[in-house]
């Protein structure tokens, strides 16, 4: 586990804990009571996307994460971590936050011992792909709607031409300054005579932020030097790449250089159970 563990405190706003985010960073930071190590939640790149109105981080987390002890053995993580579709588990003493492992960290184990197989043994063949000229907006609608963190962006010859993942969005995203509206109402005592010469007045206007994906395409926001490997690339040489370079997904091509599938870091983890 790592030891030295970054997190983030509520309660707090989300504009302040998106900035480690949006400079790449973090992908996702366990979550503490104000001055103390009691975690609470847990908050990633995908809990930012899916509330883009929320502007207080306890809004935004996650609560009640799933968590380990110190003592637990590395198949009971990974089999969490499939279990639960999530990247990481904090690790607790009691209720207070000591490390955190990681599906990166799992990952090296496996570049380093290695396991048997090829890329398509544990790659998905069934991915999300976009078009470069697709307006970012639905490119983040598709990866909602498909409950997926990457989706392959195509040129219109088919060819593979980057990948747009959700770090990709976070990066992307901007904060939008507004102001809404609340119109407060008549107490249950009060009738609407006596509330009529003061109801005009009785509107709270307060300041929002609100995270919003600037009007451009795929191509505009995608990581362009993508990082693939062929069908038949062994799962270690694979793994290596990833923890190199802190990949989260490899598209596979085919001998025509065609999409195949896609590995991903988290379907490695289950060589764990």
């Amino acid at each position: 586990m790592t030891e030295d563990v970054v997190f983030a405190e509520v309660p707090n706003s989300v504009e302040e804990v998106f900035e480690n985010f949006k400079e790449g960073r973090h992908t996702g930071l366990p979550v503490v009571k104000k001055g103390t190590k009691k975690i609470v939640g847990i908050v990633t790149r995908s809990d930012f996307l899916r509330n883009p109105e929320e502007d207080q981080l306890a809004m935004v987390m996650t609560r009640d994460p799933v968590v380990v002890s110190e003592d637990d053995d590395i198949e009971k993580v990974s089999r969490l971590i499939i279990e639960n579709n999530i990247r990481r588990v904090p690790v607790v003493d009691g209720e207070e936050l000591i490390g955190i492992v990681s599906v990166a960290d799992l990952v090296k184990i496996i570049a380093e011992d290695g396991i048997n197989g090829n890329v398509e043994d544990y790659m998905e063949d069934e991915c999300s792909i976009s078009w470069v000229k697709t307006p970012a907006q639905v490119v983040a609608e598709v990866m909602r709607l498909s409950d997926t963190d990457a989706v392959i962006i195509l040129d219109s010859q088919c060819n593979l031409a980057g990948v747009v993942s959700d770090t990709d969005l976070v990066k992307a995203f901007e904060f939008e300054d507004g102001l809404e509206r609340s119109d407060m109402g008549a107490a249950s005592d009060e009738n609407d005579w006596t509330w009529d010469g003061v109801r005009d007045t009785m509107k709270l206007y307060y300041g929002v932020l609100k995270l919003r994906l600037p009007e451009c395409s795929a191509e505009d926001i995608m990581t362009e030097d993508v990082v693939y490997d062929y069908v038949g690339t062994s799962v270690k040489s694979s793994a290596k790449k990833m923890a190199r370079g802190e990949i989260e997904q490899i598209p596979v091509l085919d001998e025509d250089n065609r999409l195949f599938g896609i590995l991903k870091d988290r379907d490695l983890v289950k060589t764990f159970i």
